[in-house]
């Protein structure tokens, strides 16, 4: 893939979300996806290059970051949040959109289904591990430059404006001083938490701090643990010995570096 088909995409992008924008009575919960997927565009740059990798695979990977979240501008505006579990799967819609104005036309039939693939499974708790290695690869690195810029946006609210007016970002969960032992527990055996299991806004604290044993990449997962992330969310949980042992817990994993998935899909995809 190159830079000026690249380039075509994202003039689509920009006057497709502009019309959101322009018609919406409330237009920042489009700029805040607008403003989401400009970052996660630079994340995968980030780790393209960190992972040295060459022009082709850098303009397929910003392309699947530059259209990741697409289908959320259709979905707020039909439905009024981003909360899939209680409107649509974005990442569906999403895939509707690039199909509906056939964005990926000009591109191979490869480059076509790997980046429809990542859009489609960005957002999934777990990957199926039979993917074809180069879909694969794609898609855990979409998935961690979208982490790494929401826990970078998360973690600001949680600290600087922790009684959050806007809804829509938090999913309209309630800062009731409620948690789930389940999910703590969830998180001290390393598990992915599923969104449909969350009841309060700490629940959603606690989803966003299993992300960390998600991250495939070990740039990604420096990146996280260099600014602080987890940390930040975890000193806004309600205090207890248990969240002691917690914060000791993830930052010991942080430590200790990317689990050897990573590497293997580095080594799976040089040969």
């Amino acid at each position: 893939m190159t830079p000026l088909e690249f380039d075509r995409i994202a003039q689509f992008f920009d006057g497709y979300t502009r019309q959101f924008v322009s018609s919406a009575a409330d237009p920042a919960p489009h700029r805040l996806k607008i403003e989401h997927t400009r970052r996660v565009c630079a994340n995968i740059e980030y780790l393209c290059k960190a992972l040295n990798k060459d022009e082709n695979t850098l303009f397929t990977a910003k392309t699947s970051a530059l259209l990741h979240d697409i289908g959320r501008f259709i979905q707020y505006d039909t439905f009024g949040t981003f909360s899939d579990r209680i409107s649509a799967n974005h990442a569906v819609l999403g895939v509707r959109v690039i199909h509906e104005h056939r964005l990926l036309n000009p591109l191979t039939r490869t480059e076509k289904s790997r980046i429809i693939k990542a859009v489609a499974l960005h957002n999934v708790l777990s990957l199926h591990p039979r993917l074809d290695p180069d879909t694969l690869w794609l898609t855990r690195l979409l998935r961690d430059a979208d982490k790494m810029d929401i826990l970078k946006v998360m973690t600001d609210l949680y600290l600087h404006n922790p009684q959050d007016s806007e809804g829509y970002i938090t999913w309209d969960l309630k800062d009731n001083g409620q948690m789930s032992d389940e999910l703590i527990q969830r998180v001290f055996n390393k598990e992915m938490i599923d969104n449909t299991t969350l009841t309060s806004l700490n629940d959603l604290k606690l989803l966003q701090i299993s992300w960390i044993f998600d991250l495939n990449f070990e740039p990604a997962l420096k990146r996280v643990a260099e600014l602080g992330y987890i940390p930040g969310i975890i000193s806004t949980l309600p205090r207890s010995a248990k969240i002691e042992r917690l914060l000791e817990f993830t930052t010991h994993f942080l430590e200790q570096g990317i689990p050897c998935k990573g590497r293997t899909l580095e080594k799976t995809m040089a040969e």
